[in-house]
């Protein structure tokens, strides 16, 4: 049997569907102006995130090498670019940016850039994003020019992203293991990923306008 994902902003929520530009819905990050991220509640307390809980309907089996990666928008949906730039563009400036950021995990020093991935879901607010010291499981898509832009580099998500659904509270699973989520109700594999996402400016950037990408989850099965 085939087995779909749901990707929501709660943890037993619907599928996201915002509404973007061009056509197509998924996650809109809203604004970010240079030297700083989004989305944003306060800078320099490090606060504000796009929450993104990842669950499966498979019945009798766990997902396997569950992993993620950026690839060009429309080039898995079909849906039609609506940025100011093209998505040929936009693709190629969000693996720029992230090959050349800083890991300040508030961009305090304006070095910060790209898309980036918190995959520990109970980090504290002052060591979410904290790539400097939690690169194995805080991941910049574009760092060193060849992470997470493709199937090969995809990352693997780190077994701290892996909760179960406790009557609607995420609650630490007894033997996480990374690259799994288990069927619903799994309390020792953990049965949702919680991910968290921003997106980065540096102080220099100079181009404006909306910016789009895909990204894509992927993963194995049996049942």
């Amino acid at each position: 049997m085939a087995v779909s994902l749901t990707i929501s902003e709660t943890i037993d929520g619907a599928q996201v569907a915002d509404a973007l530009e061009g056509t197509g819905t998924g996650v809109d990050l809203g604004s970010v102006v240079n030297n700083s991220f989004a989305p944003v509640t306060d800078k320099s307390a490090n606060t504000g995130k796009q929450d993104l809980y990842v669950r499966h309907d498979a019945t009798v089996d766990p997902i396997t090498d569950f992993k993620l990666f950026i690839q060009l928008y429309g080039a898995g949906t079909g849906f039609s670019y609506g940025g100011a730039d093209s998505a040929a563009n936009d693709y190629t400036s969000i693996k720029a940016l992230g090959q050349a950021s800083g890991n300040s995990k508030n961009n305090a020093d304006g070095l910060s850039g790209g898309l980036w991935v918190d995959m520990d879901y109970d980090a504290s607010t002052a060591n979410q994003f904290d790539q400097a010291n939690f690169p194995t499981v805080v991941k910049i898509f574009g760092d060193g020019g060849t992470e997470g832009i493709d199937l090969a580099s995809a990352f693997v998500v780190n077994s701290a992203a892996m909760v179960y659904d406790n009557s609607g509270t995420p609650t630490a699973p007894s033997v996480p293991v990374s690259g799994k989520i288990g069927k619903s109700g799994d309390t020792v594999l953990g049965d949702v990923s919680h991910l968290k996402f921003r997106i980065y400016l540096p102080n220099a950037h100079a181009d404006g306008g909306i910016m789009q990408v895909e990204t894509v989850w992927a993963f194995s099965y049996t049942a």
